[in-house]
């Protein structure tokens, strides 16, 4: 399964984000955080299926399997939102970002 990823900024929703979404059953995963000197207190990194509440500290671990194929294990709530614990897919980067950018990007927001 390939998944088109892209790294969107937002300054007026005051987020920035990492979006993988699988063309096909338009199924959605990000992750979220808020932009340094935003006006919301910084909780950190979320993720979201992009409708519906955010889960906050949802990926335990996440890993760079093969050059365009991540993986991620999510926590028990996490997992049941999104049907399993476990989510690996190759992705496809979107508009100018690379392979690179998008790794670079989550293990930012993951910080």
């Amino acid at each position: 399964m390939t998944i088109r990823a892209s790294y969107e900024r937002h300054p007026d929703l005051g987020c920035e984000a990492v979006v993988f979404i699988d063309d096909e059953s338009m199924a959605c995963f990000q992750i979220q955080r808020e932009l340094v000197g935003s006006d919301r207190p910084d909780d950190g990194y979320c993720i979201s299926t992009g409708a519906g509440a955010p889960i906050y500290g949802a990926i335990q671990q996440w890993r760079r399997v093969e050059p365009n194929r991540l993986e991620f294990a999510l926590t028990h709530p996490a997992g049941r939102l999104f049907g399993d614990s476990e989510l690996s897919f190759e992705i496809t980067p979107v508009g100018d970002d690379t392979v690179e950018d998008i790794v670079a990007h989550v293990e930012r927001l993951l910080r």
